[in-house]
């Protein structure tokens, strides 16, 4: 089994629960941690191995600009449920979401969720 990280995918959206989180653009910062079987692997002209991590990011990006959530969490177990069902070989994902500056006198909040695929 292969892990694949993606570290600090600066995401900026609307995010919360709060009138004003409904109207304002917050930052984000995911970590992503995939655990997989060459599902993700791509190949280029020259029949060598890589692993997209630009889809991976295309899509956390596509999902969080498509969608308003209310809660970390939710957007958390959201983006975990839709890779896992976008890529097969996904053993195992765990994200964490960090929202800086989201309460006072913490420099940041963070929810960290792990999934298995049930299907691998």
């Amino acid at each position: 089994m292969d892990i694949i990280f993606i570290e600090k995918l600066i995401i900026i959206t609307k995010i919360g629960v709060y009138n004003w989180e409904k109207f304002s653009l917050q930052k984000l910062i995911i970590d992503l941690e995939i655990s997989y079987n060459g599902s993700l692997i791509r190949y280029d002209k020259y029949n060598k191995c890589f692993i997209d991590y630009k889809i991976i990011s295309e899509e956390v990006m596509l999902i969080t600009n498509n969608k308003h959530f209310y809660l970390v969490e939710q957007l958390a177990e959201y983006i975990v449920q839709h890779l896992i069902k976008k890529f097969n070989n996904i053993s195992c994902i765990k994200i964490k979401i960090s929202k800086p500056n989201a309460i006072p006198n913490a420099s940041n909040v963070s929810v960290i969720i792990k999934r298995y695929n049930k299907n691998n």
